[in-house]
This record gives structure tokens, sequence and C-alpha cells, in this order.
């Protein structure tokens, strides 16, 4: 086999030129399953024998002259929130441990259609309602360049498992930064594109104001690619010369050293090559993040409520203290709805100036697993509050936003968010792309019993 199908485009490149069958490939995704699962617990289910059946009935349709597409036999996984038909779909929670949809989400649909090869469900948080991927039921997924250290969430599973290379792509869902957290803090690309690209029919609703899909993968080129297999393609208008605005004021308030550096080195990269950037204060809002995960407590308790209810015991113990949470009663709902508001026009005046956005996905590197606090600038926070603090203005706006691994610190990845115009997302993608070609790649993890470098 081919050494070069390191990257979703790579292989699709092999499978093109037929010097590579995705037989072959299915069984090496698989192979790396076995010898990586016992360290991050990526999988909620392996679905090794149906993955063998779809890449053999693929491998087929080659030898007869038929080719679907780029995505033809590419092994994808897709998070454990995404209904898939006659596999076990679980949402992370010990409710639904028994729960076979009948019918695969439209998103499944359309990759399957493009060609793609299913190797299983990844984890999720409980519900997705959480970006850490640490069950109290299941147990928690790790980073892979850290065991012992979360992979972000709610789509952990993916993000561990796509640079781990026991995938070359993932179907995620993002409701408050849960495509780009984890792909921040496990050292991939993760990608989600503007609001409405996506059909979110058959994925378990988190806060449906809030909720996207988006995917997760080795390379912007090879996000690009699995976005071809679940949306119609967007305008693409590239600009002459790339325009970016460096977030700053409250933006920028709350960062480790370690990621202000790293975003440091990546700014003078970008600034070296000729790229125009320049910096953007974000009026304080404070209120931002605590407003947007308000807004969740109340879309996604609403629709947990009833069953909680009837039995509280299903719930894990972060869960089920959110659930017990008092809703925010008016007066406080119109106010953290009109920061939300203020802020998502302060974005879009900034965007009429510049092709993007761009700043630290998330505060922090990878938290230890269990942390619920963390110190950071002299103060504690909730981890919660501090993973996605940066992200989740972009769901409430619905504009596309891409994480991009521009730097290991202290060994754990550090991700660089670029943010653009609604349904510019080629343009989000190729800015991604000059950062990524401008920035040395990250060394792999070296995953083994104990935890990873």
């Amino acid at each position: 086999m081919p050494p070069h199908v390191e990257t979703a485009a790579a292989a699709a490149a092999a499978i093109a030129a037929g010097e590579l069958s995705p037989v072959d490939l299915a069984e090496r995704m698989l192979a790396t399953i076995e010898t990586t699962e016992p360290h991050l617990h990526a999988y909620a289910t392996v679905t090794a024998d149906e993955a063998r059946a779809q890449a053999a009935g693929l491998a087929d349709e080659l030898a007869r002259g038929l080719r679907r597409g780029p995505l033809h036999g590419i092994p994808v996984g897709i998070k454990d929130l995404i209904d898939t038909a006659g596999v076990r779909t679980g949402y992370g929670s010990p409710r639904f441990t028994g729960h076979v949809p009948a019918r695969d989400a439209s998103a499944v649909i359309r990759l399957r259609d493009a060609g793609v090869v299913v190797l299983g469900k990844h984890t999720t948080h409980e519900l997705a309602w959480g970006g850490r991927t640490d069950s109290a039921f299941f147990g928690p997924t790790h980073n892979p360049y850290r065991r012992g250290r979360i992979p972000g969430g709610s789509s952990g599973g993916s993000a561990a498992s796509v640079v781990a290379g026991s995938s070359l792509g993932a179907l995620g869902s993002d409701t408050a930064g849960s495509v780009r957290i984890p792909a921040a803090l496990s050292g991939c690309v993760g990608f989600k594109p503007s609001r409405g690209r996506v059909p979110l029919d058959g994925v378990l609703p988190l806060a449906p104001s809030l909720d996207h899909l988006g995917v997760l993968a080795r390379t912007v080129d090879d996000a690009a690619l699995l976005m071809t297999g679940i949306a119609a393609p967007a305008p693409a208008d590239p600009p002459a010369d790339l325009r970016v605005g460096w977030l700053g004021g409250w933006y920028d308030a709350v960062l480790a050293p370690e990621v202000r550096e790293a975003l440091a080195a990546t700014r003078a990269r970008i600034e070296d090559h000729g790229a125009r950037v320049e910096d953007v204060v974000i009026p304080g809002e404070e209120l931002m993040p605590q407003a947007v995960l308000a807004r969740i407590l109340g879309e996604a308790g609403a629709f947990h409520r009833s069953a909680f209810e009837r039995d509280p015991a299903g719930f894990g113990p972060d869960i089920a203290e959110l659930m017990r949470m008092a809703p925010p009663g008016d007066e406080e709902v119109e106010r953290h709805e009109a920061a939300v508001r203020r802020l998502v026009a302060a974005l879009h005046r900034a965007l009429a100036s510049y092709d993007v956005l761009a700043g630290a996905t998330v505060p922090v590197t990878a938290p230890a697993i269990g942390a619920m606090t963390l110190t950071v600038d002299g103060r504690e926070w909730p981890v919660e509050l501090v993973l996605t603090r940066l992200t989740s203005p972009f769901n409430a706006a619905g504009l596309p936003a891409v994480s991009v691994p521009v730097a290991l610190a202290g060994g754990l990845p550090v991700g660089l968010q670029l943010a653009g115009a609604a349904m510019r997302d080629d343009v989000v993608l190729d800015a991604a792309r000059l950062v990524e070609r401008l920035t040395p790649p990250l060394p792999r993890p070296a995953i083994h019993e104990g935890g990873t470098r």
C-alpha cells in the first residue's frame, strides 16, 4: 500500500489513480483503531464488519469503472450525536445505550452517497452538553498528545481519532465550539460552516438556535474535501489581498501566556508573508460567554426536562447539576440576549472591513481530565466558560469559523481561529490554507500505554 495516505486528499488521489484499494485503506484504519483505542477511547462503537462490506462494495464499483467522486472509499467516523441507520447511536448518554436509529441523518446520507466508508461512532460529551468528552458512565476520552488531558468537546472522540490516524475525517456538531474546541486542543483542523449549509435533521438537538454541523480533519484541504460531501458549494470570491482583523479588546483579555506567545509567532509569520493584519478591538462583553451558555441551558433544559424528571439517575453528575439549575428570569434573559446582539453586531461591523477575523480558538491548552475550574491570568474560571469563551460568538452569529493548529506549547496543541462573513466559507478556508502553509506541521503524537510524549 502506498505510504502517502496520511491525509484524506492523498488517499483520494491514490484511490483515483488505482494505487490504493478502499478495502486496504479500511483495513489500515481498523488496525489503527485496535492499536490506539486502549489509550484514547475515541470510539463509542466500531462498525468493523459494516466498514469492510462498504469498502468491498466501493472497490467493486471502481472495478466496474464507477467512481462517485473524491470521497469514494475515504474512511471516516461519525459523532455519536448523529443518527446512523442500524448502528447504535447513544448520544453519549446511558439513557440511549440501546438506541438504534432506523434512518441516517441527512448529512450521513450525503456522505454515504459520496462514497465514504463509515468506521463507527466517535465519542461525545454526554448529550453534547459540555466541552470535555469526559463521561461519568463510559470513561473519558484522552488527548492524543497527553494521556490524562481532555481532547476537548463535545466532538472530542472525533478530534482524537483524526489526530491518532484511526480515521481520515469526521462529522461533528458545534453549538458553542464543539468542533473547533477539540480541534484546537487535540491538534487538527475543525471547520464550522455558515448556519444553514448543512441540514441538522437526524442530529440530537442541544440548542437549536446555535446548533451547526461541521467537520474535523488532518488538513484544511481534507476539511474542504469533507464539506463537498455534506453541503452545496458556497459562493467563492477569494480576495486578491488577504485582510486580517486580529481580535483584541475583550476577545484576547483572558489568554494563557503560552497561548498568547504562540499566537504572536503565528501573526508574525502571516505579516511576514505580506498579508495585511490590523488590530480590531471588540467592545467589552464579559457577559457574552455566560449569555450563550445560559441560552444553551434554557433550550437544552427544556428539551431534556421531562426525561430528567422521570429518571434523574440517567444523567451524569455535571448534566444533572445543569438540569437542577433554576432557569433565568425574563430580565436576566433580556440582559443576556442584549449582550449577544451587541457582540454579533460588532463582529458584523468588523467583517465589513476584513476578510477574516483571527485570534485564539481556546484561551488555554488542554486541561486535565476531571478539572472543573481553571486558573487563567490569576483568576479562577469554570472550565466550560473558558473553553467556549472565544468560539461561542460565532455560533450566535452563524458565521463560518475554522481552527487550525499552529504550535505545541508545553507539548500540547494551540489553535488559531479564523472567522468570516456569512456564506464566505471558502474565504475562511483559503485563509486557513495560508496559515497552514506558513506553519511548521505539528509532530505526530506517539500514542502508547501511559500516555503520549
